[in-house]
């Protein structure tokens, strides 16, 4: 059946490569990849959409590079029309978990994107999401240097990207974020030092644990269980009676880790 569907994807008619590329995207067929591959750049953008989707489901890093073309092929696409909206949110996180790192042609790609401009506030902000995942020490002061963007989104973007590479350097960049007026950069930036792994932070996301956002205490809970040191036992216990629900589980969480003695040890 599945070189009927691979024929299929090259028939007249959109509506029938459309359903192909769909049954395509639920065979786990390694097959399926190059087919999907090649009909990425459909003249139907209906049938793109099925490509880039069922690419994302199959889940093969090889796909990365050539999704990334389709999205730079075009910056007002209906692919990325459907990627702002909140039911693209498993387009996004799907393409970012596919991209590997070090990818040299991705980077390539992706920073010439970034400093050629054209992309709006959204494309930009996924483009340094994705420097992030592809990304290595290298790339650490392109993104410092992004975390003074004027748009607070590619700011979050360049916060998160920097805890994905996880290199120590970018400790001094994160940490005045703690401090942020913005909710969600205090959030995205406990996120990126709990990645980082520099025992530097426990004390400051400690503190944050008594932040006035919700989101906020539950992201120091989670920089904490990854951190893995000791002090934050009590704090994590004591935030097991926070109010918010999420919070709790996210103490929880972290206090799990330590139960197994996975942590470190301060003198």
């Amino acid at each position: 059946m599945i070189e009927q569907y691979i024929t299929d994807l090259r028939h007249v008619d959109a509506a029938v490569r459309y359903e192909a590329a769909q049954k395509l995207g639920s065979s786990s067929d390694p097959r399926a990849l190059l087919p999907l591959i090649e009909a990425l750049p459909d003249r139907n953008e209906k049938v793109q959409y099925a490509a880039f989707s069922s690419l994302i489901k199959l889940g093969d890093p090889a796909a990365a590079a050539p999704m990334i073309s389709l999205l730079l092929s075009d910056l007002q696409s209906r692919v990325w029309a459907l990627m702002k909206l909140n039911i693209g949110m498993r387009l996004r996180h799907g393409l970012l978990d596919l991209v590997p790192r070090g990818d040299e042609i991705i980077l390539h790609r992706v920073t010439t994107a970034l400093v050629s401009g054209g992309l709006d506030h959204y494309q930009r902000a996924f483009f340094v999401r994705l420097l992030g995942k592809a990304g290595h020490g290298e790339q650490v002061t392109t993104l410092v240097e992004m975390l003074t963007h004027e748009v607070s989104q590619v700011r979050e973007a360049a916060a998160e990207a920097l805890g994905w590479i996880g290199d120590a350097r970018a400790y001094d960049a994160l940490y005045p974020l703690l401090g942020n007026d913005s909710e969600q950069l205090r959030e995205v930036g406990i996120e990126a030092l709990g990645r980082l792994g520099d025992v530097r932070a426990v004390a400051p996301i400690i503190s944050a644990l008594k932040d006035t956002s919700e989101w906020v205490r539950r992201a120091s809970a989670v920089a904490l269980g990854e951190l893995g040191d000791r002090r934050a036992i009590d704090p994590l216990s004591e935030a097991m009676h926070d109010e918010d629900e999420m919070v709790q589980d996210a103490a929880f969480e972290a206090l799990k880790k330590f139960s197994s003695g996975h942590y470190t040890t301060v003198l």
